[in-house]
């Protein structure tokens, strides 16, 4: 960001940290006020047929934060996106004489110690607009052990977006978000939700209406789920999505509830895997058996929707090694799971009944 209050420290860490009991925090805080999320500003999102795309006031804020703070990771040999860049320098220009603020709030962040999708989540269970508050109950939360930590965020964000004149930053890259929705396309999307569920031979039963939400300001190739309300946010960096269905996350609502009925009756066998896998670089963001188990299905489910998908000649050769190349680097049932939908696929069985075939498979290997 180019400034001295910017260090080097990530906030990527395992997700072990997420990974501890949360009994303490199955009780709502009293002073949430429980209402439904609402999207007020109609140039800032797109509508069509059970999908939104939305330029999501609240993301911005929590990463303009980060990135003001001290989040600087990036993908390797990329540069950050345009719009993160300038955001960034804006930011640093406004806090060249907010010393004593940025000392407050880098202790905040320097404390937090989690990962930049937890925050994020937890973001998404705010008010649409500033000023932010929580309105959605614990019981969405994905990581309700983190509520703790965060549970002061809103007040920070709305401090920082006072004293920074975030809403100014806003209107100027708003454009940029824009032009971003307007890239996204409903009829493709449409068609991918009909082409996954067909493959899965399921009913669609969530009640969700599909939120896309593009999020330039943070590294590439990063996107994250959840569910808020009645919506299921997809969370996309550049990098991380085609301008259609986020088929990774949207799979994500699928299997892990599936992959959590089943894990106890293989729990032996899939550690086993875990343990193989765990030091590879692609699993330090799974870093639990059951976590491993369902980012290694849901995978190899989404590179089998885009083999079934491609008109290509040599997608099959591809899609094998880039295959081999996620569970070589810590995925460790990607292969596995792979190969054996090939025989979920001639089964004709809808995919939750067959899934215990499909990890019986695994303890046979």
């Amino acid at each position: 960001m180019g400034s001295q209050r910017v260090g080097r420290r990530s906030l990527l860490v395992t997700v072990a940290a997420l990974s501890i009991a949360t009994n303490a925090w199955t009780q709502e805080r009293a002073d949430v006020d429980v209402r439904p999320l609402a999207f007020h500003h109609a140039d800032e999102y797109r509508a069509g047929d059970g999908f939104l795309v939305v330029a999501d006031r609240r993301v911005f804020a929590a990463m303009a934060f980060l990135n003001a703070m001290g989040y600087d990771e990036e993908a390797d040999g990329l540069a950050m996106h345009p719009v993160r860049v300038r955001v960034r320098t804006a930011l640093s220009e406004r806090l060249d004489s907010e010393d004593e603020r940025v000392e407050a709030w880098q202790a905040y962040y320097d404390a937090l110690e989690l990962p930049v999708f937890a925050i994020l989540d937890y973001v998404l269970s705010f008010s649409t607009d500033y000023p932010f508050a929580r309105v959605r109950p614990v019981d969405e939360l994905q990581y309700p052990q983190t509520e703790p930590a965060l549970r002061d965020l809103s007040t920070v964000l709305n401090a920082f977006w006072d004293v920074v004149d975030l809403g100014t930053i806003w209107n100027e890259v708003k454009p940029l978000l824009v032009d971003e929705l307007d890239q996204y396309d409903f009829a493709k999307m449409r068609g991918q939700l009909t082409a996954l569920w067909h493959y899965l031979r399921m009913e669609r039963s969530d009640p969700f209406t599909l939120v896309n939400v593009p999020n330039l300001l943070e590294r590439h190739y990063s996107a994250l789920g959840a569910r808020y309300d009645s919506y299921y946010f997809q969370v996309e960096s550049p990098g991380a999505h085609d301008y259609g269905l986020n088929v990774h996350e949207y799979l994500h609502s699928i299997v892990n509830p599936l992959v959590k009925r089943h894990f106890d009756a293989h729990a032996d066998m899939l550690q086993s895997y875990y343990e193989a896998g765990r030091a590879g670089p692609y699993a330090r963001s799974y870093q639990s058996p059951r976590s491993m188990t369902q980012e290694s299905l849901v995978r190899a489910l989404d590179y089998r929707l885009r083999l079934a998908a491609s008109a290509d000649p040599d997608a099959a050769a591809k899609i094998q090694a880039r295959i081999d190349e996620i569970t070589e680097a810590g995925l460790a049932m990607t292969a596995p799971f792979y190969r054996s939908l090939a025989a979920y696929e001639r089964s004709g069985v809808p995919f939750d009944e067959y899934l215990p075939e499909l990890l019986a498979q695994l303890e046979r290997r």
